[in-house]
Order: C-alpha cells, then sequence, then structure tokens
C-alpha cells in the first residue's frame, strides 16, 4: 500500500508520477486521487492541444482547397475567353473592314486581359503575355492591319501553351491538397481514437492497479487482524505504504503490541499470583509436615542425647562396639534444620518494596531449589560477597528471578556430562549497583538468538519444556524494581545471566 508502489506506479503514464520530484509513497489517498485528477487533466490538455493542431491544419488544407477552386473557376473563365477570342481572331483576319475587325478584337483581348490580371499574382509566368497583349491592343487601336491580327493570333498560340501549364499547376496543387486533406483526416481519426484507448488504459490501469493493491492490502489487514483475535503475537504486519491504509496498518501493529503487552502484564501478575500460591501452599504443607515430625523427631533427639551421655560412660550392653548417639543426633537436627528452611522460605513475603539481605535470599532460594531432583546430579556453587550491602526490593520478586534463573541453568545442563555440570551463583557490588549472577556450563545460546530470549512466549528448550515467559517475567520483575538484566552465551561453553539492582529505591 509501498508508495503509489508496485502496480500503482506501474500503471501511471512515464515521466508523470514516477519523476524523482514526484514521491507519492507517503501521500494519503486525497493526494493520490488529487494527483490522478492532475495527470488526467494535463493528458486531457496535451489531447485538446493535439487535436487542435491538427484541425487547424485540417482547416488550413480546406482553406487552400478553396483558393484552388476558385483559381481553377478562373482558369476555366479565361480558358473559355481565350478560346472565344481565338476564334474571333480567325473569323476577322480576313474581314475586310479592318477597323471593325479591330474594334472586336480589342473588346476580346479586353476581356481575356481582365481574366489574366486575376491570374497574374498566383502564376507570374502570364506577365509576359499580359504585357504582348497590351501591345497587340494599342496596334489595334492606333493602326489596324492584318500584320496585328496576325501578332494577335501568334500571341494567343503562346498564351494557350501558358495557360496549359497553369492548369497543369492548378491540378497538381488541388490532387496534393487534396492527399494532404486525407492524409490529415486519417490521422486525425487514428489520433482521436488513438487518445481514446490511451486513456482508457491509462485510467483503467491506474484504477485496476490501485483499488487491486487496496483491496490486497486491505484483506492483509483484515486477515491480520482475525490473526490476532485468534492469538497471533509473531512479527508486526509490514507497513508497504504511507496513507491512510498504512496508518490502519499501523493501528494494527499497536493493538497486537497493545495486546501483548497487556498479555504479557497479565501473564506476569498470573506467574506472580501462581507463585505466591505456591509458596502459600508449601508454606501449609510444610508447616504440618514440619508439625508433624518435629514432634517424633524431639523424642529421637532426647533419646539420642541420653545414649549419647551413656555411651560415654558405658558400652552399650547390645553390642560390643561403641553406640553411635552423635550420629543419630547429627541426623535428627538436619532434619529439624531442613524442616525450618521449608518454613521460613515458605511464609508469605511483603508485596513492599524494602530493603533486603540479598545474600540471605539468595541462600534460601538454592537451599529450597536443591530439594528438586534435576539438582542431584549438578554441582551448585555459591560465591557471595559477605560485605554485599542491603537491596532495595521486593524479596518475592527477587525469589521468583533468582527461581527461574536456577531453572533454566539446571535445564540448560540436562545433557552435559563432560565436563560435569556446574551452576554457579555469585553477588557483588559494582558502582552505585549491586549485582548477582547466574552462570552455567550448559550448551549455551546461539548469537542469533540472544536478541531474543526476553521477548514473550519465545524459547530455546524443547516443545512443552516451556513457555517462554520465565525470562521476560524476570525481567519486567527486575525492571520494575529499577533494575536491569542481561545475559551472554557461548553456544557450547556456557550462559551467564547478570542481574544489577539499585541500593535505593530508584523505581520510585
Amino acid at each position: 500500500m509501498n508508495t503509489m508502489n508496485e502496480s500503482e506506479s506501474a500503471a501511471v503514464a512515464p515521466g508523470t508520477l514516477n519523476s524523482p520530484s514526484v514521491d507519492l509513497r507517503g501521500a494519503s489517498l486525497r493526494q493520490k486521487g488529487l494527483w490522478t485528477l492532475f495527470v488526467m487533466v494535463v493528458y486531457c490538455v496535451v489531447m485538446t492541444l493535439v487535436i487542435t493542431m491538427e484541425r487547424s491544419y485540417l482547416l488550413d488544407s480546406v482553406a487552400q482547397l478553396e483558393s484552388i477552386y476558385k483559381q481553377e473557376e478562373n482558369q476555366i473563365a479565361l480558358n473559355m475567353s481565350v478560346s472565344r477570342a481565338i476564334l474571333v481572331v480567325n473569323e476577322n483576319y480576313f474581314s475586310a473592314d479592318l477597323d471593325g475587325a479591330a474594334r472586336v478584337l480589342v473588346l476580346e483581348l479586353e476581356a481575356v486581359l481582365a481574366g489574366l490580371t486575376r491570374l497574374q499574382p498566383f502564376y507570374p509566368l502570364v506577365v509576359d503575355d499580359v504585357t504582348a497583349l497590351q501591345g497587340d491592343v494599342s496596334q489595334l487601336l492606333a493602326q489596324p492591319s492584318r500584320a496585328a491580327i496576325a501578332e494577335v493570333r501568334a500571341n494567343f498560340h503562346r498564351l494557350v501553351i501558358d495557360l496549359d501549364a497553369v492548369t497543369h499547376d492548378i491540378g497538381n496543387q488541388k490532387q496534393h491538397l487534396l492527399e494532404n486533406y486525407r492524409t490529415s483526416f486519417t490521422r486525425l481519426s487514428y489520433e482521436w481514437f488513438g487518445f481514446g484507448i490511451l486513456g482508457i488504459a491509462m485510467l483503467g490501469g491506474l484504477m485496476m492497479g490501485f483499488f487491486r493493491r487496496l483491496a490486497r492490502d486491505i484483506e492483509h489487514v483484515r486477515s491480520r487482524a482475525g490473526e490476532i483475535v485468534d492469538g497471533y503475537r509473531g512479527e508486526p504486519l509490514e507497513i508497504t505504504r504511507h496513507d491512510e491504509m498504512g496508518a490502519l496498518m499501523e493501528a494494527v501493529n499497536n493493538m497486537q503490541s497493545d495486546l501483548r503487552e497487556r498479555e504479557s502484564l497479565l501473564e506476569v501478575g498470573r506467574q506472580q499470583q501462581f507463585h505466591k500460591e505456591k509458596m502459600a501452599a508449601v508454606g501449609t504443607l510444610a508447616a504440618a509436615v514440619a508439625h508433624e515430625i518435629n514432634n517424633p523427631m524431639s523424642a529421637i533427639v532426647g533419646v539420642a542425647e541420653a545414649m549419647e551421655v551413656e555411651s560415654q560412660t558405658h558400652r552399650c550392653q547390645m553390642h560390643n562396639t561403641p553406640c553411635q548417639p552423635a550420629l543419630i543426633l547429627e541426623q535428627a537436627r538436619r532434619v529439624i534444620t531442613i524442616t525450618r528452611q521449608i518454613g521460613d522460605f515458605s511464609v508469605p513475603q511483603s508485596q513492599t518494596p524494602e530493603l533486603l539481605d540479598l545474600n540471605g535470599l539468595l541462600r534460601s532460594t538454592c537451599n529450597f531449589v536443591t530439594f528438586d531432583r534435576r539438582f542431584r546430579r549438578v554441582e551448585l556453587c555459591i560465591e557471595l560477597d559477605p560485605e554485599l550491602p542491603a537491596v532495595f526490593g521486593v524479596a518475592d520478586h527477587l525469589t521468583q528471578v533468582a527461581m527461574n534463573l536456577l531453572i533454566n541453568s539446571v535445564d540448560a545442563l540436562h545433557e552435559r556430562h563432560d565436563p560435569p555440570p556446574k551452576i554457579s551463583i555469585s553477588s557483588g557490588v559494582r558502582g552505585e549497583m549491586v549485582v548477582f549472577e547466574v552462570a552455567d556450563n550448559g550448551a549455551g545460546i546461539a548469537p542469533e538468538l540472544l536478541d531474543r530470549v526476553f521477548v514473550e512466549y519465545f524459547t530455546t528448550k524443547a516443545p512443552g519444556k516451556g513457555t517462554g515467559l520465565g525470562l521476560a517475567v524476570c525481567r519486567r520483575l527486575v525492571s520494575d524494581g529499577g533494575g536491569s538484566i542481561s545475559i551472554a552465551s557461548v553456544l557450547g561453553v556456557g550462559t551467564t545471566v547478570t542481574v544489577m539492582l539499585p541500593l535505593t529505591n530508584a523505581a520510585q
């Protein structure tokens, strides 16, 4: 919708809308309509000028034909006068009354001279004939004689030859003008027909190209809108034009972006709510289990303490070797510690940003995830800065971020055997920010995919292994707290995720 683009520009007359000085790619439909109207007006003006010139040439040919016809009429009349004069000369050549014959001949000569005078401006070759006949008139008036009459007859014979040449020339001119007239008329007819066909083709092609492309773009927009309603959240619609249809395409893309943003917010809220509910359920279960376990474990601890006291002075009566109550006591206390850690981790956290002990939060998260059987074959290396200052944030959010990153790392180590799978979690200070990193020596991420790992619903895991929301949720939670998160990875070597958190309430 490119821009008249593609089919629109192809349908426009060459050198008009496609000229470098006229770029309609950013024009509105109204502007394109005005330009189309302007092109058609220019086309009509050019057609009118050409037709007017041809018509003017045709009218000029008609005027010349009329002039030739008038000359031909005068020539015919002159030929008749000359023929009659020759007859009169021949009749009076042997007349006995020379004076009377001279007067008759003078009248005929004057009639012929009148016709020659009208023909003289167009054919200068009769000038000599006019001069000769005028001399004959003077001679007949001054001194009539047979010699003068004979001279008149001789001059008439020369005049007849000249008039034959004039008649032939008039015929040639008339034939030439008639051919020009027919040629002009035929050309004018062809021009009318050609301009009509060209106008229909140009306007029809322009309209067909424009409306075909408009219909195609409308179909693309309609199809994409339906796909968005059905859940499509992929690449935005390509904007191929910059008019009202382009604005509609951009609006559809904005709608898709807004829907993705809203769904992302809803998914983050759902994930957070699910995390809270899960932690609450784990806490309730842990409290109940801890209560049930702690009662018998307290009795076991008491018995083990009594056995330890007795074993320090006596040997067990049932065995020949010293009893080992310390081992029983150690394991019983370990069970009590684990149940207390589960209970502490599962206590609902405040959703209000506050100063937090990041190291303690990371330790408790690591202790909690180690109960996942996937971590049994993985070396978990914890390297926390003992002098790490408190950070400002929401404990539940940071717990969720750390847990998501640890689970992503252990998933990346699924097929790692050599070297042995390892996850490192560390903390420290960089400038005015507190940093913690989660690194693994897993499969890594291809460079062309690094820019997309934080995009919602994008995942490098196998189908059914992930939703593609973990890192997107992490980025949103960290960004809401005024921090930042980044990822670095080398394919086949491993991945490191860096989270930077503010020391103060930067989000407010």
